[in-house]
């Protein structure tokens, strides 16, 4: 059995591969997750011997985008790795404007838990699978497999039975998908090439007892119902459309194209009323949908201006806070930290102090933004003050900057400032423990 598995494993591990030799295939990861990029880059460099110039690691969406433009990347076929919250906001805006650039692109969302409408909306969008986290490298590998190639004998049937279908090839089609349905009873993946060639051959009835039978086998697998749908447009049956248009919106209930199709069809029925909730609910959608795409702009811009231009940064992340018009959450708080940091680097110390403390109102157990406060106070030689926002750094979290020199050495000079010099000794030593060329830390501990 052990054999088994790994020889299971090494094809896995051939399929990636033979995606970079034969497809020409690369590999981009968005996240600032440490431990997860330093395990992507192990897993595809070290492990399967991947060459570093198609391993990338970027922390924005829009370095991507320019990436994948440049002479070297824009004819490489692309896998993406994209963390699904990423500097507490979501990347679905982001995704489904990817599947709609570029169709063909393999995604992988990262994720440490979801709210499952949202992970249906992400599928049906086109994401190709999803890896929660943390992951190990084997289940890594076999996740990456998996989305640029079924494994297996069934997932190589599927994949030339759809040749077949794309070749009009649709008795071949059917004859294989039978093949697949006895190795496999239920196969949900065969009933829909089975009543796609049916489709396609104008075996009405028999395409939809396929896509029936697919969607009964897997309840909430959406392509059979997408498939239903469409078929009974097709054919001009409004009502058994609507039907499963219906039983779609009950499982994905954030698509908004569905919601405008579905109140197009009571207003054929003359339901206006009914038509016009469903109007509301995608207005509604579209709504939030595209406040997150302006934010993401806003975002961009004000990140590009962080270092030359704070006063316009301070701007652009305060246009993000006022658009929510006092409706803040946790996931609001990096936009707080974000423009404390603006503010500061205008010597806006104070400013920057009140803005952390209305994040506090909204988390008041964030030890970020207590840390933040901290050094806002220390750029004001407010040492006292700077002292007691970072102990309650550390009584929030007592390992604080353990794995950082730089943190840490902060530390040690915002205790030696306040004098106490046994407490910053202490984080002087653990910053020469990560980093022992500090000079910095060595000179300071040495004037203790």
């Amino acid at each position: 059995m052990a054999e088994q598995n790994r020889a299971r494993f090494r094809q896995y591990e051939k399929t990636i591969v033979d995606f970079v030799a034969k497809d020409n295939g690369c590999f981009f990861a968005i996240s600032h997750d440490p431990l997860f990029l330093k395990m992507y880059r192990q897993t595809l460099n070290k492990e399967l011997v991947i060459g570093t110039d198609r391993i990338r690691a970027l922390g924005e969406e829009h370095k991507f985008l320019s990436e994948i433009k440049t002479p070297y990347f824009k004819d490489k076929k692309v896998l993406l790795l994209i963390e699904r919250v990423l500097d507490n906001r979501s990347t679905l805006s982001f995704v489904r404007t990817l599947k709609t650039l570029y169709e063909d692109m393999y995604i992988v969302v990262l994720t440490s838990e979801v709210e499952r409408q949202v992970l249906i909306l992400l599928h049906e969008i086109g994401v190709g699978n999803f890896i929660t986290k943390p992951v190990s490298m084997d289940t890594l590998i076999e996740k990456i497999a998996f989305t640029i190639k079924p494994q297996g004998k069934i997932g190589q049937f599927i994949d030339t039975a759809k040749g077949y279908l794309a070749k009009g090839m649709f008795d071949e089609a059917i004859a294989l998908s039978d093949k697949i349905l006895k190795l496999k009873p239920g196969s949900a993946a065969a009933l829909m090439v089975r009543g796609d060639a049916h489709k396609g051959k104008g075996e009405v009835e028999a395409a939809e007892s396929s896509y029936a039978e697919a969607h009964k086998g897997a309840s909430l697998y959406l392509e059979p119902l997408k498939k239903l749908a469409d078929l009974y447009k097709d054919e001009g049956d409004r009502e058994k459309q609507l039907s499963y248009l219906q039983k779609l919106d009950r499982l994905s209930p954030l698509n908004v194209e569905r919601k405008i199709n579905m109140g197009e069809i009571h207003l054929e029925f003359g339901n206006t009323e009914a038509a016009e909730e469903f109007f509301e609910q995608a207005v509604a959608n579209a709504k939030k949908e595209a406040q997150a795409m302006i934010e993401e702009v806003k975002r961009s811009i004000a990140e590009k201006c962080l270092d030359k231009a704070p006063a316009t940064a301070e701007r652009f992340f305060r246009s993000i806070i006022d658009a929510k018009g006092g409706q803040l959450r946790k996931s609001d708080i990096e936009t707080f930290n974000r423009l404390g940091i603006a503010l500061r680097r205008q010597g806006r110390w104070q400013d920057a102090v009140a803005e952390y403390g209305q994040a506090l109102k909204i988390s008041p157990d964030d030890e970020n933004l207590y840390f933040n406060t901290a050094v806002a106070y220390t750029e004001g030689g407010r040492h006292t003050e700077a002292l007691r926002a970072l102990e309650r750094v550390i009584k929030l979290m007592p390992d604080f900057g353990a794995d950082s020199p730089t943190l840490s050495f902060n530390m040690g000079v915002m205790y030696a400032n306040g004098r106490k010099p046994q407490d910053a000794a202490q984080f002087l030593r653990r910053t020469l423990e990560l980093d022992k060329n500090h000079e910095g830390a060595r000179k300071l501990l040495a004037s203790l």
